[in-house]
């Protein structure tokens, strides 16, 4: 979009500012039982977000894109503490740091993972950006919907 790197840093904070804001309200929320529901209602949000950014144009006012990062957060913010949660209720609570460290682990290679496949498609696709990050952000929405699906199939009867 032809901005500075530091007005860029500014709009692309909407993610992380709301994976903080609500991680803490899903946590007041949601006393532990509610775990798999808020994990599934993060992954929809999460998805909802890919698809305004897939729809996203560079024409638009650049808040627009920092508002569909902040709903990617607000996903986020649903998503990963109850998905943790669930996480280490699976093992015994003398296993928890192991688990803790395997889930991080497996979160590290994802994100590296992630951002050495998003590169590739970016140096590949280097002459259409625009064309590189929506690719990306398809890549990302179809990973998304297979695990909504895999989790509404493995919970059938789940309802939110």
């Amino acid at each position: 979009m032809g901005f500075d790197s530091g007005l860029t840093g500014v709009l692309i904070l909407g993610a992380p500012v709301g994976l903080v804001i609500f991680s803490k309200i899903s946590g007041k929320i949601n006393d532990g039982s509610q775990n798999k529901r808020f994990s599934l209602l993060g992954l929809i949000i999460i998805a909802l977000s890919l698809v305004g950014l897939l729809c996203f144009n560079p024409q638009w006012p650049a808040v627009w894109l920092t508002i569909l990062l902040f709903i990617y957060g607000v996903g986020g913010g649903y998503f990963q503490p109850a998905n943790i949660a669930i996480i280490m209720q699976i093992g015994h609570k003398s296993d928890q740091a192991s688990i803790g460290s395997l889930q991080r682990m497996i979160q590290n290679i994802a994100i590296a993972s992630g951002t050495a496949i998003g590169s590739t498609i970016m140096s590949r696709f280097a002459n259409t950006l625009d064309m590189s990050i929506k690719i990306n952000w398809s890549i990302a929405l179809i990973l998304v919907t297979i695990v909504i699906l895999l989790s509404i199939s493995y919970h059938k009867t789940f309802t939110l």
